[in-house]
């Protein structure tokens, strides 16, 4: 099962508002919420998951009605005048397209989308698909079929080795989805799920891996060292897989719903979703803000 935020949104309580974490004994006191809305893209709809290209002159997000429906992907671009109103993109609409993800160094996105993978296909599950801007327009998704099964397939991510990131709740997984990782071979994509202490009986999902694989900001859903609904975690490579996850505390996560992390191209702005305010909508906050024990390498 998807997490819970993909159903009409249900305010989860959490369990940590302040002081220390009963799970993790963690002290977030004087630690508070320091993101602020990125207005810009902000409307008095839902909006989420928000990407842009390598030289930032594309953002796509995505829009919804308040019933969790509707996903429809949106851009802006940046011209002489400054950036243009958000419009939705020419192949969004129809279907729920969310979770937009420029890969590195291209105009091309992952996303994901409940539409038809083919013409004797019906809308349903989640898979995640491809577009890519030829220059001159874009042009129509094609899915990835690669990584797609008959389960839920979504929210994804693209290193720049080429590797993909993505979520999924397929048989064989340890909770209600977890994180795979995919690599390009001589005969196509090898997936595994992802190594190490990353994936446990919660909701893995939604995940976002930096470039060159340094880290990856994901979303784990009702974990009770976090504070309710989806919250963002990090992770680091190791020897034996990627570390244990650590929350990002206060400074990011509520007792709401936070996800859609990305981390612009400068490496200082970080993006992401928070319900904070009863809605979807996209926040800001810089790297060097997060009360988090980098490595040293």
């Amino acid at each position: 099962m998807i997490s819970k935020r993909y159903l009409p949104f249900i305010l989860v309580v959490g369990l940590v508002a302040s002081g220390c974490s009963k799970e993790t004994g963690v002290d977030y006191t004087g630690r508070e919420f320091i993101a602020t809305p990125f207005t810009q893209v902000n409307s008095d709809q839902g909006e989420s998951w928000i990407t842009m290209n390598t030289d930032e002159t594309r953002i796509v997000f995505s829009r919804h009605s308040e019933g969790w429906t509707d996903f429809v992907l949106y851009e802006t671009m940046l011209g002489e005048g400054g950036w243009t109103e958000a419009a939705p993109m020419p192949f969004s609409g129809t279907y729920n397209d969310r979770a937009a993800r420029f890969y590195p160094a291209l105009d091309a996105m992952l996303f994901t989308s409940d539409r038809p993978v083919s013409a004797d296909d019906k809308a349903g599950d989640f898979n995640l698909w491809t577009a890519m801007h030829d220059g001159e327009e874009w042009i129509a998704p094609e899915p990835l079929t690669a990584l797609n099964t008959d389960a839920n397939d979504f929210h994804g991510s693209v290193a720049a080795d080429g590797s993909i990131y993505f979520a999924s709740d397929r048989e064989g997984g340890q909770g209600k989805s977890d994180l795979y990782h995919a690599v390009l071979g001589r005969e196509g994509y090898v997936v595994t799920p992802v190594q190490g202490a990353v994936n446990t009986e919660y909701s893995e999902s939604d995940v976002y891996i930096d470039q060159e694989s340094r880290f990856m900001i994901f979303s784990r859903t009702d974990d009770p060292a976090g504070f309710g609904g989806d919250d963002l975690w990090i992770s680091f490579p190791s020897e034996t897989g990627w570390s244990e996850a650590v929350n990002l505390g206060p400074e990011v996560n509520t007792a709401d719903y936070e996800y859609g992390a990305t981390v612009a191209m400068d490496e200082v702005n970080l993006f992401f979703t928070s319900h904070k305010n009863g809605q979807a909508d996209i926040f800001r906050t810089f790297m060097n803000k997060l009360v988090v024990d980098w490595p040293v390498n």
